[in-house]
C-alpha cells in the first residue's frame, strides 16, 4: 500500500508491515520542545526509511494547491504531566472527519499546548490551555499565519513560541499575503500565546529558489538552531526567533553529514551520512553546545543481526532521523541497497552508539518474502520525555521507554488498530496510529 503525499514536511516511518509491503509516511510538521534539564527534546515524529540522502525531499506540492479548509475545534482527555508514567493504552477508532486525525505533532509549553496538523495541503494549528479543549487558529487574519504557508518547525523560547514556515505556492489573497517569492520562502513567526503571530525574516539557510530541502528546527540551552541539509549543510542560530545568525559554513560538519537534529539539555545532537569515498557513505553523529562549534564524527557502526560487523565493502549506510527520550536517543536509518535494510542505533549521550539489529522491543518483521525481516515489526516515536514503540494487529503491543534500552510493555484495551497501522504520532496524552485510511487514538492511562 502506497499513500500519495501532497504536503511536504515529511518525517518518515521506521516500520515494514505485512509480507514485503511498505507504507508511506504521514505528512508531519516538525515540532520541537524547549530544552529542560535532564530532557532531550525531540521532534514528535517518525524516523525516515530513506537510508542515505541521494536527493532532497520536496517541501511543496508539485502544483498549486487550493486554500486550506477551516479546521474545527475538538476535545481530548486531559493529558498527564510530562514525566508521569503510562500504565496502559485504551484504543478507539476515530471517525474519518474527526479533526484529531489531522494532528501531526503537539508541543507542551509553559502557556499550554499547541498542535500542528496536516490536511494534505496545509498545516492547520490548534491551541489549548489544558490539553483537552482545542481551538482552531484562523488563517489569513491580521495577526495569524498567511494561507499557503507550511509550518516546518515549532519551538518554545523565553518570549513564547517560534514557528518556521515555507511558502508553498501562490494564492489569490489580500495584500497582507504576498505571492510566492524566493526571498520569502522561509520565514520565522513569533507569538506570546500561540494565538497571535508576528512574521519576521527567516534564517538564511542558503535555500535557492527551487530548493527541495526541508529545514529542521531544534531548541537547546543556547536557543534555536535551524538546519537545511542539501549538497551543503546550512545552519543559523537565534535566541528569540527574530534575529538569526548564519553559522559559517566552515564550522559545520562537511561531507553532507548533518541531516537531522534534536535539542538536548546540553546542546544539540545531529545525525547523517558522511561521505568517505566516491559514492560511499557511513552513518555518523555530531554534537554541539551552541550550534556553531561541532564535535565528531561519532560512528554508527553497521552490523548484521548476529552482531558481526559487516565488511568495509558493504553498501553505503546513513542515519536519517532521531527519536529522543529523557535518558537516551535512538537513531534510525538504513542501507542504500535493494532491498534496503533499516537500521537502529541507541545512545545515552549522543556520542557512543550501539547497534540494535533486532529492533527491540518490536523485533524484525516475521513474514516471508522479499523485504521481510529487513525492518522493525512496528513503528517508533518519541517526544523528548519518552519513546513509544507500537504495532497493531493480532500481536498488537505498546511499549514505553525513557532511554531506548529498557522497555515496559503496556496493556492495551479497546478497538485494536489493524496490522497495517504503523504510521504514528506521539501526543502528550497518548498516541495516534494510522494505516493511511483509518486512524486510532490510544489514550494513555496513568497510575
Amino acid at each position: 500500500m502506497r499513500i500519495r503525499l501532497h504536503l511536504a514536511v515529511v518525517l518518515g516511518v521506521t516500520a515494514l508491515a505485512g509480507c514485503g509491503s511498505t507504507t508511506s509516511p504521514l505528512p508531519v510538521a516538525s515540532t520541537t520542545a524547549s530544552a529542560t534539564p535532564g530532557v532531550a527534546a525531540s521532534p514528535a515524529s517518525q524516523p525516515s526509511t530513506t537510508p542515505v540522502p541521494t536527493s532532497e525531499p520536496s517541501p511543496v506540492a508539485s502544483s498549486p494547491a487550493p486554500p486550506p479548509a477551516l479546521a474545527t475545534t475538538f476535545t481530548t482527555p486531559v493529558p498527564p504531566s510530562a514525566d508521569a508514567a503510562w500504565t496502559a493504552i485504551h484504543w478507539r477508532k476515530l471517525a474519518s472527519g474527526d479533526p484529531l486525525t489531522l494532528v501531526r505533532s503537539v508541543l507542551r509549553w509553559r502557556g499550554g499546548f499547541i498542535a500542528v496538523g496536516s490536511d494534505g495541503w496545509s498545516t492547520p494549528v490548534w491551541t489549548s490551555q489544558d490539553g483537552a479543549h482545542w481551538e482552531a487558529l484562523p488563517f489569513n487574519t491580521a495577526n495569524t499565519f498567511w494561507p499557503g504557508l507550511l509550518i516546518v518547525g515549532m519551538a518554545e523560547v523565553s518570549g513564547g513560541l517560534v514557528a518556521l514556515t515555507l511558502l508553498a505556492g501562490t494564492w489569490d489573497c489580500t495584500s497582507a499575503c504576498p505571492t510566492y517569492s524566493p526571498a520569502l520562502r522561509l520565514m520565522s513567526w513569533t507569538s506570546p500565546d500561540g494565538r497571535s503571530w508576528t512574521p519576521h525574516t527567516g534564517p538564511d539557510l542558503g535555500l535557492p529558489p527551487q530548493s527541495r530541502a526541508v529545514p529542521r528546527l531544534a531548541a537547546g540551552p543556547a536557543g534555536l538552531l535551524a538546519v537545511a541539509a542539501g549538497s551543503v549543510t546550512h545552519a543559523a542560530t537565534s535566541v528569540d526567533g527574530i534575529r538569526w545568525r548564519a553559522v559559517p559554513a566552515g564550522t559545520l560538519p562537511g561531507g553532507r553529514a548533518l541531516g537531522y537534529i534534536v535539542g538536548t539539555s546540553t546542546g544539540y545532537t545531529g545525525v547523517g551520512a558522511l561521505r568517505v569515498s566516491g559514492d560511499q557513505y557511513r552513518a555518523v553523529a555530531y554534537q554541539s553546545v551552541d550550534g556553531s562549534a561541532w564535535t565528531g564524527p561519532y560512528p554508527l557502526h553497521l552490523v548484521s543481526a548476529s552482531g558481526v560487523i559487516l565488511a568495509s565493502t558493504a553498501p553505503s549506510w546513513g542515519a536519517t532521523a532521531l527519536v529522543a527520550a529523557r535518558n537516551g536517543l535512538i537513531a534510525t536509518g538504513g542501507v542504500l541497497a535493494t532491498p534496503g535494510v533499516l537500521l537502529w542505533w541507541q545512545s545515552a549521550n549522543g556520542r557512543d552508539w550501539r547497534p540494535l539489529p533486532t529492533y527491540p522491543p518490536l523485533g524484525p518483521t516475521g513474514c516471508t518474502g522479499e523485504g521481510c525481516g529487513s525492518g522493525p515489526n512496528g513503528t517508533l516515536v518519541g517526544d523528548g520525555h519518552r519513546m513509544v514503540a507500537l504495532r497493531g494487529g493480532t500481536d498488537a503491543g505498546v511499549w514505553a521507554s525513557h532511554d531506548g534500552l529498557t522497555w515496559q510493555r503496556l496493556p492495551v484495551t479497546g478497538d485494536i488498530p489493524s496490522d497495517l497501522a504503523i504510521q504514528a504520532v506521539l501526543l502528550p496524552g497518548g498516541v495516534l496510529l494510522s494505516d493511511g485510511t483509518t486512524t486510532w487514538f490510544g489514550e494513555a492511562q496513568g497510575p
